[in-house]
């Protein structure tokens, strides 16, 4: 079998068949997506090539990954069977191409170069050449295996996390990558302080507007005249709240608006705050407030 990595919806997002499951953040150049690949072996096994361009890929074992042949600008490397939870950055400049004949789970992150040089613009550090795992198909990432669950939650669920929620952590995680991988350092001190109050108002009203719809970081942050990574720094700082947070805090305020009508059921409720379904409300509310909806409007309406 043989699988091309291929673009869909946006020029960099990569798209797999086989029941691969993507996550992309916004629509703009400098996007970055991840995508959990998971092919099904058969007979000769998995031939991957990802055409090459200015980009980096970051994968995180998801289970034990067997030795298997590698290529790297048309000469053959190969390459050391990968651990659970091990991480390893390639250049997609380097045409990568591989022969796997064992199954693999693994979570595959692209991250254009014009994404790393957002971030460190924002750090004010200088650009990141390459992406390098310091010790080879063996390394070791911390962040990644914490926030393990999360994203492959996440990717069984998209329906349950607001895109606002999506871009945060894959805005964070190419800072990490960057950071981890790039050896990025800021040489002089990020922007301080918090967004201007015009910006605040005109971020709350969107995020406030948007309850059953997806919005973006990248929608919001244009709003406001800003770059993705400086307003998600600038949001928490005025709000004490990430977007998402803020969010979730409209929609669980809009909730309980909506809780003091009778006609209304709980599943008509959670679709018209922008939640999945009935289950995602009542977990997301009993979370923020400690009690259930319907426990909640029991009190309310009896008392």
């Amino acid at each position: 079998m043989r699988i091309s990595h291929a673009s869909g919806g946006q020029p960099n997002a990569p798209r797999f068949p086989d029941g691969s499951r993507a996550l992309v953040a916004p629509t703009r150049e400098s996007a970055v997506s991840l995508t959990r690949f998971a092919p099904e072996i058969i007979g000769d096994g998995v031939e991957v090539i990802m055409p090459a361009e200015d980009a980096f890929i970051v994968l995180y074992q998801l289970r034990e990954h067997p030795a298997h042949d590698f290529w790297l600008d048309g000469k053959f490397v190969p390459a050391d069977g990968a651990p659970r939870a091990t991480t390893f950055a390639l250049s997609l400049a380097a045409d990568p191409r591989a022969q796997i004949t064992e199954p693999f789970d693994k979570l595959m992150f692209h991250c254009p170069r014009a994404a790393l040089d957002e971030i460190a613009e924002e750090a004010g550090a200088c650009k990141v050449g390459a992406l390098t795992a310091p010790q080879g198909w063996q390394t070791k990432d911390p962040v990644l295996e914490q926030a393990e669950r999360l994203i492959v939650k996440t990717l069984e669920e998209p329906e349950r996390s607001s895109k606002l929620f999506i871009d945060y952590v894959l805005l964070g995680l190419n800072a990490h990558f960057a950071h981890a991988y790039g050896g990025m350092r800021p040489i002089k001190a990020p922007r301080q302080g918090g967004l201007a109050p015009w910006q605040e108002k005109r971020a709350k009203e969107l995020i406030a507007a948007n309850l059953m719809k997806e919005i973006s970081l990248q929608d919001v942050a244009g709003e406001c005249e800003l770059s993705v990574s400086y307003f998600s720094r600038a949001f928490k700082a005025s709000t004490k709240q990430t977007p998402h947070g803020w969010l979730q805090r409209c929609r669980i305020e809009r909730a309980r608006d909506l809780l003091q009508r009778p006609d209304l059921s709980l599943g008509e409720i959670a679709i018209a705050c922008g939640f999945a379904d009935q289950s995602h409300f009542t977990r997301t509310f009993t979370h923020h407030i400690g009690s259930t909806p319907g426990l909640w409007r029991r009190l309310r309406l009896t008392g």
